[in-house]
């Protein structure tokens, strides 16, 4: 019931712009992002590489290009995955995957108080054929500048 509510609530979340955006790449926004916010420890995966989009459950089929972004740390929850999706069409299998990723973390962290609480404030966000879920006490400001790369 608890991973049907989030799934719900996220879908319901999920913004989409009808608006001609600029082409630009998964690693560009995140480049914009890393430069006011980073995580200690941080790792860096491509998400066109097969055994990292598997991990997510995304097909690399789908995906023109996409990101991940984490920290190492074991004691933290912060991440950034960023998506240019391949279509339209295959928008909403992206979005099913970072779904269920989310409901994932938040059972994995839901006994830390501080780390659920991050996770509860994450944002999820569709614009055209970009799709970010970020995890992070900064995330309104990762939002802001997701949202700044667009005008």
């Amino acid at each position: 019931m608890k991973k049907l509510l989030f799934f719900i609530l996220f879908i319901l979340l999920v913004g989409c712009s009808k608006d001609t955006l600029p082409n630009i790449s998964s690693e560009f926004i995140l480049n914009n992002i890393t430069k006011k916010i980073s995580f200690d420890n941080p790792i860096e995966e491509n998400l066109k590489d097969q055994s990292v989009a598997e991990r997510y459950g995304i097909a690399p089929k789908d995906i023109e290009n996409g990101v991940v972004y984490y920290t190492e740390d074991e004691d933290k929850s912060d991440k950034i995955i960023i998506v240019k999706a391949s279509s339209k069409d295959t928008i909403e299998n992206i979005e099913r995957a970072l779904s269920s990723e989310i409901v994932g973390i938040t059972d994995s962290w839901k006994e830390n108080d501080q780390e659920s609480k991050k996770i509860e404030n994450h944002i999820f966000k569709t614009k055209d054929v970009y799709v970010i879920m970020a995890i992070s006490d900064k995330s309104k400001e990762i939002e802001k500048i997701f949202d700044s790369c667009f005008e």
